[in-house]
């Protein structure tokens, strides 16, 4: 399978990150291996997991792109699956989240991160908000909790730092739903204060949107938590790296 020039930056991520994704690739909610997944068997995941995951980046990407693409397209395509722009596109879509065909992947995963954004801070609670709202410097003494959200939604498309942590947020609950932790997101901070956010969250983060049709059709609930992990990677090593988190 070709290298996807979207995904070569997983070689420089850091190692907690990684397999967080990895696990997202290759676990379900109880812990068990997925049935479909290819990973834990190669060579990398042997000698490199889990402490050595930039050494299986290229094992990483390629399982990825195996999960975003119809399994019989494959076949008829010697084994080269579908690249991860159409991978991000498609998971865009399925979220509902509006992009063009003509956007790039980094445009299409910070629309993504902020419907996510968005709907995660309209499920938390009134002291959730304030206590983020304080953090973002925004002044909430007398706002409703509706105005609230809207000044904390615009803030978010304005402020890289604030999205990123809201980001963190939805995945370390993503994680701790899905694999039983809390991701650990380098650079981030403590997001211990927030444990009242739980399944609201991340039901649609892993389920929404999300049917069976058949065996053969991309796995959502995989590839939504992954889409989201790696775009707030990228988006780490890209828009905050003159800004301290």
């Amino acid at each position: 399978m070709k290298q996807d020039k979207d995904l070569l930056f997983l070689a420089n991520c850091q190692n907690d990150d990684l397999r967080t994704l990895c696990d997202f690739l290759i676990y379900n909610k109880k812990g068990e291996l997925r049935m479909s997944e290819q990973l834990s068997n190669s060579n990398a995941f042997l000698r490199y997991y889990p402490e050595h995951m930039n050494l299986m980046a290229t094992e990483l990407s390629e399982e990825l792109r195996k999960y975003g693409t119809n399994t019989i397209k494959t076949f008829f395509r010697h084994g080269e699956a579908d690249s991860y722009e159409t991978i991000v596109h498609r998971v865009c879509r399925k979220m509902d989240v509006e992009v063009d065909d003509d956007d790039s992947v980094p445009t299409m995963e910070r629309q993504l991160m902020t419907e996510v954004c968005e709907r995660f801070t309209s499920q938390l609670s009134d002291h959730e908000l304030h206590q983020i709202a304080d953090e973002a410097g925004i002044v909430h003494k007398n706002l409703r909790r509706q105005a609230l959200i809207w000044a904390l939604l615009t803030a978010v498309r304005h402020n890289a730092i604030l999205l990123s942590r809201i980001i963190n947020y939805a995945i370390t609950y993503t994680a701790k739903f899905l694999l039983g932790r809390c991701a650990t997101m380098v650079g981030f901070g403590s997001v211990g204060r927030y444990n009242g956010v739980a399944a609201g969250p991340i039901g649609w983060v892993v389920l929404a949107g999300w049917t069976i049709s058949d065996i053969a059709s991309p796995a959502y609930r995989v590839m939504i938590p992954a889409v989201i992990m790696i775009a707030s990677m990228r988006f780490r090593q890209t828009a905050l790296l003159t800004q301290k988190i």
